[in-house]
């Protein structure tokens, strides 16, 4: 049985990598014509976004797993059913949910992989690949060192940022403010800026130094909001957006929000939705089993996979809907965000199940009393 499991995980994984990398391919070029369009602005050149595209592959990636676990079933253990070799497991005594333990341990691992792309690698590729978007902002001159430490001008007011902490969250902020004769009136010093809505941030452990002519006035303020700390491009170039935190950096986020009294509802949905990723991978694996075995010859091929196609868009699309849903009306996003996929988990399961346990109910009493004689 050994042998015979690991050909079935070789055979499941032999079908994901090549839907994946087809699912890749489409939408990275997509992605690509993007980043082309930036190609010439300040100092952004194609090889930059060649480099782009590459770093933030593992975020698609990530994206594309769930429908990509389905596809990938279909195709690979489609394989198998077509030369027969699921009926000649079956016929050697092997069961639907014996046969599923394989599928799921290389399901298993395909979850492992999400969680730590999301948790390890897409944090660190989406900042790089931020770095490189810098390089199209005119106004915005990034230091060299391991932190995001940035120079950029919003309107009359010149920004030094030291440090950007969780992707999100501006360190040791200082805003030089000059008059219409071109001369410093005005210092503000911050030990943190939070975004809390499209154009205005809130500014922690502020200093507020005033100028005017010889004398300074300075004023110490627990917290200020200020409009225009960055413009719209700037915040979407150098803060990276929520999807693209790791999990563990969300929470912090989240925590960092609620000190401040600030509305998380938002964060705590794309938090959710993250998590529903790994849970949807093991459903959508899962469920290639049950659409293979006993089907072969009543569905071909080709609608097998125009049928896991439907299901895959159908499904991203109501974790799309169940997402705005719950940011909408104010739903519990736990709630709202994992009901379909737990129902889809528990679909998949029971499907692996569902044939033996039909086949015990259909025994006549007399054959379950020979059984127990």
């Amino acid at each position: 049985m050994k042998i015979l499991d690991r050909y079935i995980v070789s055979n499941y994984l032999m079908g994901l990598l090549p839907v994946l990398f087809l699912l890749l391919a489409l939408f990275s070029f997509v992605a690509l014509a993007d980043e082309l369009e930036e190609v010439g602005k300040g100092t952004f050149r194609q090889i930059d976004a060649f480099l782009v595209l590459l770093y933030t592959s593992p975020r698609r990636i990530v994206d594309l797993m769930p429908v990509t676990a389905l596809l990938g079933g279909l195709m690979g253990l489609g394989a198998m059913a077509n030369h027969q070799e699921l009926i000649a497991a079956r016929a050697s005594g092997m069961s639907k949910a014996r046969m599923a333990r394989p599928v799921f341990g290389a399901v298993l691992m395909t979850a492992a992989l999400v969680v730590f792309m999301q948790s390890l690698l897409i944090p660190v590729s989406e900042r790089a690949a931020s770095e490189l978007r810098s390089k199209a902002l005119e106004e915005t001159s990034l230091e060299s060192g391991g932190k995001l430490e940035f120079w950029t001008r919003s309107g009359e007011n010149f920004v030094h940022v030291n440090d950007v902490l969780l992707h999100r969250i501006l360190q040791n902020v200082e805003i030089y403010t000059a008059d219409d004769e071109g001369r410093l009136s005005q210092l503000v010093q911050a030990r943190r800026a939070t975004i809390v809505r499209a154009d205005t941030w809130l500014l922690e452990e502020v200093v507020r130094t005033r100028l005017d002519g010889m004398t300074a006035s300075e004023d110490r303020l627990p917290s200020m909001e200020w409009k225009g700390l960055l413009t719209e491009d700037q915040a979407n170039t150098l803060i990276l957006p929520l999807e693209a935190l790791a999990p563990h950096d969300l929470v912090r986020y989240i925590t960092h929000l609620e000190k401040n009294d600030l509305d998380t509802h938002h964060f705590r949905v794309i938090f959710w939705q993250q998590m529903s990723v790994a849970i949807a991978v093991l459903a959508m694996g899962l469920l290639s089993l049950p659409m293979l075995v006993g089907s072969t010859r009543a569905i071909s091929a080709s609608q097998r996979i125009m049928m896991g196609g439907i299901i895959g868009i159908v499904f991203y699309l109501l974790q799309q809907v169940t997402g705005h849903l719950a940011g909408l009306f104010n739903l519990v996003p736990s709630i709202t965000i994992l009901t379909p996929v737990v129902a889809l988990l528990v679909l998949a399961v029971t499907a692996q199940y569902w044939h033996g346990f039909r086949r015990l109910v259909q025994r006549s009493p007399r054959d379950l009393r020979g059984a127990g004689a």
